[in-house]
């Protein structure tokens, strides 16, 4: 993508997603080309919010079932 100084003030939320998105934004000025890129944080956790609320036990299938049938009618 590629915008100016004047374009990337005005509609700054649309460059922003696009370098979000991995785009790389070419802003043109007088003195030369600036690029803008998204640098994402390393280690981020999956769980997001959830993190500390789920309980992750080691050793356990997740591809069987995780309850026995009397916790589900309980």
């Amino acid at each position: 993508m590629q915008t100016n100084v004047s374009a990337l003030l005005r509609e700054f939320p649309r460059v922003r997603q696009a370098a979000l998105r991995g785009e790389r934004v070419v802003i043109k000025t007088r003195e030369g080309n600036l690029v803008l890129t998204a640098e994402h944080p390393s280690g981020g956790h999956i769980l997001g919010s959830m993190a500390g609320r789920i309980a992750i036990v080691e050793g356990v299938d997740l591809t069987q079932p995780t309850s026995t049938e009397a916790e589900w009618r309980g």
